[in-house]
């Protein structure tokens, strides 16, 4: 150990103490500021991630509910009526946690704009063509309805053809 002082000098334990002319160090907050920035990112991630979950279980209820419409039209040939889809669509979007009071079921011709279509059920007649769309407003987790108001809709759209060879049929 005398060789090693003789080669290098005495140990220095002041070296690890600031001179007395310099700031205190940070020693210890580079922790916080990691807390305060993840949580700075956390919170928007979080916000957009429900609202894009949000949206995709809209988007899952309108295609369903529209699909559930045109079922219960098909069956129930040539009685089915707007009322009867009205309520499976609330059912359908129910089935999500989304409000019904919002939702609008329109009738078009295959491959027309579903802002064009009619609330009232087409003719059923046999061999018979068109889309059924359901729309409803979601709301944004967060956002009162002033602000977001109802141009947050998503619309569904199920293509639906009577059988020709349906009993009850109109040629």
């Amino acid at each position: 150990m005398d060789r090693l002082r003789s080669v290098f000098g005495p140990p220095d334990d002041d070296r690890c103490v600031p001179p007395a002319d310099r700031a205190p160090s940070d020693s210890g907050r580079a922790i916080l500021e990691v807390i305060f920035g993840a949580v700075l990112l956390l919170i928007p991630t979080v916000y957009i991630l429900i609202t894009v979950f949000k949206f995709q279980a809209a988007t899952f209820a309108v295609t369903q509910a529209a699909r559930d419409v045109g079922r219960v039209i098909s069956i129930n040939f040539p009685s089915g009526t707007l009322a009867q889809a009205q309520q499976v669509a609330e059912v359908a979007l129910t089935d999500q946690q989304l409000s019904a009071r919002d939702v609008i079921i329109r009738f078009t011709e295959p491959g027309a704009s579903c802002d064009a279509g009619s609330t009232t059920l087409p003719p059923l007649r046999a061999g018979s063509r068109f889309d059924v769309c359901v729309t409803t407003v979601v709301d944004l987790p967060g956002v009162p309805s002033v602000i977001g108001g109802s141009r947050n809709t998503v619309t569904g759209v199920y293509s639906l053809a009577i059988n020709e060879f349906v009993e009850g049929a109109q040629g």
